[in-house]
């Protein structure tokens, strides 16, 4: 093979990719309020699923591409069908904060909350900074019933991103703890 032939081949695979981003990208941008309906959101997922299946030996891209395979499905409610995709790049990548954080998210999602926690774990080894991966590992701790790490975690969150606080009220998954008096000396303090 050419080198001619191997940079255009190269240039296809990332043409393809950031195709594949930029549908994601208009099938997420509008979340909330205005949110694309769900069929929409399917077809974007699929024309992105396009993009990425026809990335052929990825090399160095092949977590990434698998991330957004993950990504694709998990847009399109498809929890199950990302996990495999998410635990394939995870297994490449395993320092990858994204993946660990849709992982988690997936896994929650499917009933696997040990899972859940497990991989929210990984995530808070990887930077212990993250105020989003303690928040996360909170509320999966919670989900799970395990007060004492849940308050901790929740504790780290807060001290490092105050404005979780204002998420906390509305987050289901600390219903089994709200009533703890501990839980709600760790959001008086915070405040």
């Amino acid at each position: 093979m050419t080198e001619k032939t191997l940079n255009r081949k190269q240039a296809q695979r990332q043409k393809n990719i950031l195709a594949a981003e930029g549908y994601l990208e208009l099938a997420t941008a509008l979340e909330g309020s205005c949110s694309l309906d769900l069929d929409l959101k399917k077809q974007l997922v699929d024309l992105a699923l396009c993009c990425l299946n026809k990335v052929i030996r990825p090399s160095g891209h092949k977590p990434y591409v698998l991330f957004l395979k993950g990504q694709a499905h998990r847009i399109a409610q498809r929890p199950r069908l990302a996990i495999t995709f998410f635990e394939q790049s995870h297994r490449i990548d395993g320092e990858n904060l994204h993946t660990c954080l849709a992982l988690a998210w997936c896994c929650k999602r499917t009933q696997q909350i040990d899972r859940a926690v497990e991989v929210m774990q990984t995530a808070v080894e990887l930077n212990s900074e993250s105020s989003i991966s303690h928040y996360n590992l909170a509320c999966y701790c919670a989900l799970n019933q395990r007060i004492d790490d849940a308050l901790m975690h929740l504790t780290f969150a807060l001290n490092l991103n105050p404005d979780y606080l204002a998420s906390i009220a509305s987050e289901s998954d600390f219903d089994s703890i709200r009533d703890n008096p501990r839980f709600a000396d760790v959001t008086t303090l915070a405040v």
